[in-house]
């Protein structure tokens, strides 16, 4: 799950609240108020990938299981938890509540979540995540393959019917698909393609019969397992799992735009997810979860109602919930201090955060609560052979990226730049985190041994090296990290590293095309399980934005998967030869600290 912050601080007050008057104009009421320094990027659940954006998520909308709020073990949800489990443990079958209930009345099915998930890996709506169903759903990985092998033909002969040469590797996958016509000496690219896409449409839907996600009836839904999961429960609560309103959606289909048409992408208007979009007889966004989305006001706010119709609307206790956007850490705190805010989830942006945080070492202040949290702060490495302008990329070898690994003193970072309770990160996985997973620390600070693997790798005292920029998200506190850090390779490697502090929407471009030489980055585990961590680096992963491949690394992790004893699982996750891969990992990626969660809550009775 991506996340913008090292460590999240959050304020709490709960108190009742009146009208809040900014000089925008005033706000409606709210039993709850809290403040995001960022705007939602989307809440459609099969994009959604940042942190805010799928907790608004899981607001709306409730999967078949729903996270524990205190132990995040999956318990029931739209279905009841446990389902049926073959004795193989490879067929699921998920019993919908009879009283599960979509904001408008209507009931929810099994084959809401059979729509969803299929609209989660299909293209034009299939994102970083769709990975989560297509590798663990029987026939899934197949049709998602099949649909884009198809989008692939459709572009390329459009291409080519506008006389348009493509490369030789497109022509040898057009002439592979033996397509009538093709052989022709002046072939008729249009006319293949129409027939082509005409046949293949008329396929889709035979060809997703074969994945194994089935609507029994109304309330029982089946899905088979393409390998061994032992944390299946936990992923069908995830954003990803959501189920979608078929009938509301489909009236925004995009039908009228033949670049997307031609290519058969599924498309839809994005702004579906408004509360109060209304073309083409579009009711407004309807959902299933606790809340609604009663008022969305760009860049302002977002407001939130009970859903009058969720089955378990008694136990939810505000009747109105405000997000507001405040993008200055200042005067999202002053607001705190004021009594305008309820919440405040991240602190780490203020630079007297670290004095926030001793005082409540010193018993100042009773607001300020650290606990461990389930992520880790690291810097990637582009691993691919030449850098974004074309040149040759030193951080390609091995033995540069560990080399730059060892010369960063991450206890230092810890200590005098963070300040805030932070632990050094020594493995990507969070210690102690999930139960019956260990796994042996990661190297230490070594300045010796960086020189060394640098001078091996042809670059003694940092001769012949690139100027090195380091990418990261203005705010929350990222920049005086990287100014650590480019201090400790001059110091120790005689580097010389620039820093390159970009808005969120540009950064987030630039880490997922690999437009960087460094890059500062986060995760937090989005189910209990190593593989949260270590499936990113699994090649064409689609949260691997180092573009890190090895073959070795793939094949253990695919030997992982298959085994079904989960102590040997982890066994095979842990040993000495995933461990060395865990290594070279840390040598794609320097693990800087792992986070805590420092939440500040004022009670009142």
């Amino acid at each position: 799950m991506k996340r913008p912050i090292a460590v999240i601080v959050i304020l709490s007050f709960i108190a009742l609240l009146g009208f809040t008057v900014l000089n925008r104009g005033v706000l409606p009421k709210a039993d709850f108020t809290y403040a995001i320094a960022d705007t939602i990027k989307t809440l459609d659940p099969a994009h959604t990938a940042w942190n805010e954006d799928i907790r608004m998520a899981l607001a709306l909308w409730e999967g078949l299981a729903s996270y524990h709020p205190k132990t995040t073990k999956a318990i029931s949800g739209a279905a009841h938890i446990p389902p049926k489990i073959s004795a193989d443990r490879m067929t699921y079958t998920f019993e919908i509540r009879q009283d599960a209930r979509w904001s408008n009345g209507d009931q929810v099915t099994a084959n809401d979540f059979v729509y969803a998930w299929r609209r989660a890996i299909e293209p034009g709506t299939a994102h970083v995540y769709a990975f989560l169903i297509a590798e663990n759903i029987a026939g899934a990985k197949e049709y998602s393959q099949w649909r884009n092998r198809a989008v692939r033909a459709l572009g390329i002969m459009k291409d080519l019917a506008r006389a348009k040469d493509g490369s030789e590797q497109d022509k040898q996958f057009i002439r592979s698909l033996h397509l009538p016509g093709a052989e022709q000496e002046k072939p008729d690219w249009q006319e293949i393609a129409h027939r082509f896409r005409e046949n293949h449409i008329a396929q889709m839907d035979r060809e997703f019969e074969k994945v194994e996600i089935k609507a029994l009836d109304d309330f029982h839904l089946q899905v088979r397992l393409a390998r061994p999961t032992a944390y299946f429960l936990d992923l069908v609560a995830f954003s990803t799992f959501l189920p979608i309103h078929k009938s509301s959606i489909e009236k925004l289909r995009v039908t009228d735009n033949p670049a997307v048409t031609d290519l058969t992408l599924w498309a839809f208007d994005p702004q579906w997810v408004k509360p109060d979009y209304h073309r083409n007889g579009y009711p407004g966004l309807i959902s299933n979860g606790a809340f609604t989305i009663a008022d969305w006001q760009f860049k302002r706010y977002m407001l939130f109602k009970k859903n009058p119709h969720y089955w378990d609307r008694e136990n939810v206790k505000s009747e109105t919930i405000m997000v507001r956007i405040i993008p200055e850490a200042s005067t999202a705190f002053l607001a705190y201090e004021r009594g305008e805010i309820n919440w405040l989830r991240d602190l780490t942006r203020l630079d007297f955060a670290p004095a926030l945080v001793e005082k409540t070492r010193q018993g100042k202040r009773n607001d300020i609560h650290t606990c461990p949290a389930f992520g880790t702060y690291f810097y990637y490495f582009n691993c691919q052979k030449h850098l974004p302008d074309g040149s040759e990329n030193p951080f390609a070898d091995s033995r540069v990226r560990m080399a730059f690994n060892l010369a960063v003193d991450k206890q230092a970072i810890v200590d005098k730049v963070k300040k805030i309770g932070n632990t050094a990160a020594r493995n990507f996985v969070p210690p102690n985190t999930i139960e019956g997973y260990s796994c042996p620390p990661g190297p230490e600070y070594n300045p010796d041994q960086a020189r060394t693997l640098l001078a091996e790798a042809g670059y003694a005292d940092g001769a012949g090296l690139p100027t090195i920029e380091i990418l990261y998200n203005k705010g929350y506190g990222h920049e005086k990290i990287a100014e650590a850090i480019s201090q400790m390779w001059a110091e120790v490697l005689h580097a010389k590293a620039i820093l390159k502090g970009k808005e969120m929407k540009s950064f987030d471009e630039d880490k997922t095309n690999h437009r960087f030489i460094v890059c500062r980055a986060s995760w937090y585990g989005d189910y209990s399980d190593p593989t949260t961590f270590l499936d990113m680096m699994i090649t064409g992963n689609g949260q691997n934005d180092a573009a890190f491949s090895n073959n070795d690394y793939d094949r253990l992790m695919r030997q992982a998967s298959d085994c079904r004893n989960q102590k040997q699982r982890f066994e095979i996750l842990a040993r000495r030869e995933i461990l060395h891969m865990i290594k070279r990992i840390q040598t794609i990626c320097i693990l800087l600290n792992s986070r805590n969660k420092n939440i500040i809550g004022r009670i009142t009775k």
